[in-house]
């Protein structure tokens, strides 16, 4: 059993968008929204633990559990999944159980990878709750699980393939490749220039062999000239030259680049 990469929870943040986002468009007014803890957990090739499911409602709870994988898009857009059991293995200590008023419960599991990386999520699915009105609600939340590959990502595996500039919205695009084999993870990028740096970007996952965009504020007139990319392991600062983002009239001059950049050293 591997211990979990503590204090790296926070950078999954953007990966539960969507299904948060869900979640809350589900939950009317007056009805308080239950809890799944942690919501992603991280492991090398193996994992034993566990999360707990809060109802923070007055009404009991009916919770269904099911396995599923997913992928992420190009945008960074989780997309379900059915899960690859001929190489993901989880075993969970119940699937379906009842949460009383005002109580939680602890789901215990067991998971491993033939081949890892792996990934997937633990949906639960609590019905029960209504609104003031009478209506009955479904709620699912997630627990997303990353079994991690022993050897980390590399540096030599991150390529930048744009580096984009709209000063109409005030974002600098980049869109990153992980060339290799390992699953990783960027705790943030920031871009730099003459007139200052910007605040660093949510952290991601980098997929095995994908490519993935992601946005940074730039409030400065000037386009910027540096971006910085930070993993747990190692760090890219480049000098790079932004090109427009399209159908965007930027107004500074902005020069063509090869969009095949490889990693500074």
């Amino acid at each position: 059993t591997r211990t979990p990469h503590r204090g790296r929870r926070l950078g999954h943040v953007g990966e539960l968008l969507m299904l948060a986002g869900a979640l809350a468009a589900s939950v009317p007014a007056g009805v308080t929204a239950q809890t799944v803890s942690p919501p992603i957990a991280e492991y090398q090739e193996r994992g034993r633990a566990s999360f707990q499911l809060t109802n923070t409602t007055l009404f009991p709870l009916n919770v269904v559990l099911e396995v599923r994988g997913f992928r992420i898009t190009e945008d960074g857009e989780m997309r379900d999944e059915p899960l690859d059991t001929s190489r993901v293995h989880v075993k969970l200590s119940a699937m379906s159980f009842r949460i009383a008023p005002r109580a939680t419960y602890n789901v215990f599991y067991e998971a491993k990878a033939d081949s890892a990386p792996a990934w997937f999520n633990i949906l639960s699915a609590m019905t029960g709750a209504r609104t003031e009105s009478g209506i009955s609600l479904r709620i699912i939340l997630p627990h997303v699980v990353y079994l991690d590959q022993k050897p980390p990502l590399t540096r030599e595996e991150v390529a930048i393939r744009a580096f984009q500039v709209d000063p109409a919205t005030g974002r600098v695009r980049v869109q990153l490749e992980n060339t290799g084999p390992h699953l990783g993870r960027i705790l943030a990028i920031t871009a730099g220039g003459s007139e200052g740096t910007s605040a660093p970007s949510a952290g991601f996952p980098l997929f095995p062999k994908s490519l993935r965009w992601t946005e940074v504020e730039w409030r400065h007139h000037a386009p910027p000239t540096r971006l910085a990319i930070r993993s747990a392991r190692f760090t890219l600062d480049t000098v790079l030259t932004a090109t427009a983002a399209p159908g965007s009239p930027a107004p500074f001059p902005v020069l063509a680049s090869d969009s095949a950049f490889a990693p500074a050293r």
